[in-house]
């Protein structure tokens, strides 16, 4: 077992079946350890090449089938490599590895000494909170990387690439050609946004992105354009409510020399910038009206006018257009033409607000966390308690407002280990221990002082024991006034 390439193991001393692929009768063989990756096998008596099934009978989940293949064979027993089943079956099999797993202060993957279980190893990098109830996902996306490499020697170019299209495609629902990381999620919405996008992307259509104030319609638009044909062109970007009413107009079309006081000499304009291109108007809906009328008669003829000049200029752009507002409200209300509405609205994306996005919340924070980390050297990661904390929180600012809390943390943090406090998030208590986990009459507090007892006072292990973390399990150390010293 010791060079298979996931070494958390147990010992397991009951009989299990294997079962050839070429009609062979099954034979009864014994399971002496059991990784998530490979197992150690006494009995095999027949050589085999191909791939077989083994199935042990664990413990409170009765028989499960995992397809294996022959390592090597030698005096002790036959290495065999498991390979990855169904998430209900691999579920199982670590359950009942984390169960069985012998007590030990250094990490069970690289023995190196460390008795900490809220981080990873410092030598070997592999996650070890074996309490975390996410733990096998986070495991099997830890060693993504390590098992990929082993198949790289058989895989050629073609191959490699064909994988990425596949991940890309059909699991993250994404083009290869993403203009920014941050511009994920696996939410229904986002992934009706990723739809839309792919669909309108290669067309001249004009867009309007619709969503709250930093969900990410920037973001959405320069993927339009990265997406589309004219990604080899400019991508200009102009914030409508950020330029003052009486400069908007020479800014968007540019002005000739002595048009105004000031204009010293002639400037193009945002529009004759992106010329070959797509522009990018934020905020539209805070256009004034009489640009409105500029822009409504841009998108029907294609024509700019620069400020003092007697002469039209022909634009090849493409507009997206964005707003907060509510732009039905406001043509209601006279402050928005309905007739560029229309022209603007001949495709609209609705981008949803990050409270309605799920774990993408988690997902994204994680992004953030790995970005600042890799930006500093120095690696860091969140808290249970942050992580829940994230997921409960309203975001009324959105993906900005997660990069900024994120950002926070990452500089107030004083460990590896980013908590609630250091992004200024509320969190909730310590998780409690059942009550009902006592003996009759016993108190909460009793039960934590017998746990610490049985795990000689190593908070590590007494909150690996209670499935708790261990902040969570100092936390009700301090509410039950249980001194440590004067125990042991």
């Amino acid at each position: 077992m010791a060079r298979l390439d996931v070494r958390v193991r147990t010992h397991l001393d009951s009989n299990v079946c294997y079962i050839a692929r070429e009609g062979r009768p099954e034979e009864r063989v014994t399971v002496r350890e059991l990784s998530l990756s490979g197992a150690l096998v006494v009995g095999l008596s027949t050589q085999l090449s191909e791939i077989f099934a083994i199935k042990p009978v664990l413990p409170g989940k009765g028989e499960v089938e995992l397809l294996a293949k022959l390592v090597r064979q030698g005096k002790e027993g036959a290495a065999v490599r498991l390979f990855y089943s169904d998430q209900d079956t691999m579920q199982a099999l670590w359950e009942h590895i984390r169960d069985n797993l012998p007590p030990t202060d250094s990490c069970p993957y690289c023995r190196h000494p460390d008795d900490s279980r809220e981080g990873s190893c410092d030598k070997c990098g592999l996650y070890l909170n074996f309490s975390n109830k996410n733990y096998l996902e986070r495991h099997i996306e830890n060693t993504f990387a390590q098992r990929l490499n082993i198949r790289l020697s058989r895989l050629n170019l073609e191959h490699i690439q064909k994988i990425i299209q596949f991940v890309d495609a059909k699991l993250l629902k994404v083009q290869h050609r993403s203009p920014d990381k941050e511009f994920l999620g696996t939410c229904q919405g986002m992934l009706s946004v990723f739809s839309m996008v792919r669909k309108v992307a290669p067309t001249e259509m004009s867009v309007l992105l619709l969503g709250e104030s930093g969900t990410g319609k920037e973001l959405t638009a320069r993927s339009l354009h990265h997406l589309s044909s004219r990604r080899d062109g400019p991508f200009v970007a102009v914030n409508c409510a950020a330029i003052p009413e009486t400069l908007l107009e020479a800014e968007l079309f540019g002005y000739e020399k002595g048009a105004f006081t000031g204009a010293y000499a002639t400037k193009k304009g945002k529009f004759e910038s992106a010329d070959g291109g797509t522009l990018f108007l934020d905020e539209i809906g805070d256009l004034p009206a009489a640009l409105q009328a500029k822009l409504l008669r841009f998108l029907e003829d294609r024509l700019v006018q620069p400020v003092g000049s007697a002469h039209s200029r022909k634009i090849d752009v493409r507009i997206v257009a964005a707003t907060n507002c509510d732009l039905q409200r406001a043509m209601a209300q006279g402050q928005f033409r309905t007739d560029l509405f229309y022209r603007l609205n001949s495709f609209t994306i609705k981008l949803p607000p990050l409270r309605e996005r799920g774990e993408d919340k988690v997902r994204l924070a994680r992004h953030f966390l790995e970005k600042f980390s890799r930006s500093e050297n120095r690696f860091m990661e969140f808290s249970d308690e942050a992580l829940d904390a994230i997921r409960n929180h309203t975001w009324p600012g959105n993906v900005r407002e997660l990069e900024n809390k994120v950002r926070r943390g990452f500089l107030m943090a004083t460990g590896r280990v980013v908590d609630p406090e250091c992004m200024e998030l509320d969190q909730g208590g310590p998780a409690p221990v059942p009550e009902a986990d006592c003996k009759p009459g016993a108190t909460q507090k009793d039960y934590v002082i017998k746990v610490l007892e049985q795990n000689g006072y190593v908070i590590a292990r007494a909150a690996r024991q209670l499935n708790i973390s261990r902040p969570s399990m100092y936390a009700l150390i301090k509410k039950h006034g249980i001194n440590i010293d004067n125990m042991k």
